[in-house]
């Protein structure tokens, strides 16, 4: 990966949350039963597998699907490959990352069982390698496993995938989501947590976390403390993620990736008339034509939107983060989409 491409380079903010290890909230946890109790963890099926991870509820964080039906559903053939997603490219966040750096034992017997139902071809943990404020090497290798370090620009985590070799089928499986289905084989224990970054100048004791799935955003705020009453509470990643208003209302789930407080949102409340710069345009990691469409998404121009490939936005939010107008332009894209996408559905019921 090169630093030539277009994107975005960002600060990345992962300490001390990446050196720290989970804290994680008092709970109950939850088991399940099974017809093979006994089975050595090394003798297991595929098929045992896959039922372990049905029997644990297991849902993937880095897609929300289920893991079962992935694992159930690949068809790698030759040449496949599995590849563990902890790459963690956003500022603060590091929920990913952090099990490869703190719980390497348990990481590595969950891709094991991957590995197993799915025999691919290859196996690796994909991870952002350009992260300068942490204090200690990451790791080169989780047990047998090696570690590919994904370099260039963000959304590095976007272009790596996109980058598979042609013609090789590939899975993509959540360090998260194989640390829990290491907990179904070993105590048959089912997926009632999450893990999730609390972090921000806001917050008094910034921190990975795992939580019951189902806390409160309030409740996670006052495990790890407040310095003051942030301004802005964003969920979700630093940079892809919503602000938010009510944190007693608002629940976490496995794809959540972050909460941040901030003293200050970036905008200030603020933003200002676009002054023609371009630098979304050069920052768009697709190549398209985003202050072009960010005009037509404002008035409501949709045919006209659908001929600058609006469909192709992922939604990275590096366009809003570089307008020095302070327009959050990629909220408006993608509100546009949606509404494109509703006018689809409407006119083809």
């Amino acid at each position: 990966m090169s630093f030539f491409v277009k994107g975005i380079i960002l600060e990345q903010k992962k300490e001390p949350m990446l050196t720290r290890s989970t804290l994680v909230m008092r709970q109950e946890f939850e088991y399940f039963d099974c017809d093979f109790p006994d089975a050595a963890i090394d003798e297991l099926s595929a098929e045992q597998i896959i039922e372990l991870a049905k029997l644990a509820g297991i849902v993937d964080e880095s897609d929300g699907k289920m893991l079962w039906e992935k694992l159930e559903k690949a068809n790698l053939g030759e040449g496949g490959r599995l590849i563990i997603d902890a790459i963690d490219d956003e500022p603060y966040i590091s929920s990913q990352m952090s099990l490869c750096v703190h719980q390497q034992d348990k990481l590595a017997l969950g891709i094991e069982l991957c590995e197993k139902a799915l025999n691919p071809a290859k196996t690796y943990i994909a991870m952002y390698k350009h992260i300068f404020d942490v204090n200690f090497s990451l790791p080169h290798r989780v047990g047998k496993y090696k570690v590919e370090k994904i370099g260039g620009r963000y959304p590095a985590e976007n272009r790596a995938y996109r980058h598979l070799p042609k013609g090789k089928n590939s899975v993509v499986i959540g360090s998260c989501a194989a640390l829990h289905l290491a907990r179904a084989a070993e105590e048959s224990r089912k997926m009632t947590t999450c893990f999730i970054t609390v972090a921000g100048d806001a917050v008094k004791n910034p921190r990975n976390v795992e939580v019951p799935v189902g806390t409160s955003v309030e409740k996670l705020l006052e495990l790890c403390g407040l310095t003051e009453e942030p301004e802005v509470i964003v969920v979700g990643g630093s940079m892809t993620g919503r602000a938010i208003f009510e944190p007693e209302n608002e629940l976490v789930g496995p794809t959540t990736r972050g909460v941040i407080a901030l003293c200050k949102s970036y905008s200030g409340g603020k933003s200002y008339n676009c002054i023609g710069c371009g630098r979304c345009d050069h920052a768009c990691p697709k190549a398209l034509s985003v202050s072009t469409m960010r005009k037509l998404a404002e008035f409501g121009k949709y045919d006209e939107l659908r001929h600058y490939d609006a469909a192709l936005c992922i939604g990275c939010g590096a366009c809003s983060y570089v307008c020095p107008a302070r327009i959050d332009i990629a909220a408006t894209i993608i509100k546009a989409k949606k509404q494109m996408e509703l006018a689809k559905k409407e006119d083809m019921a």
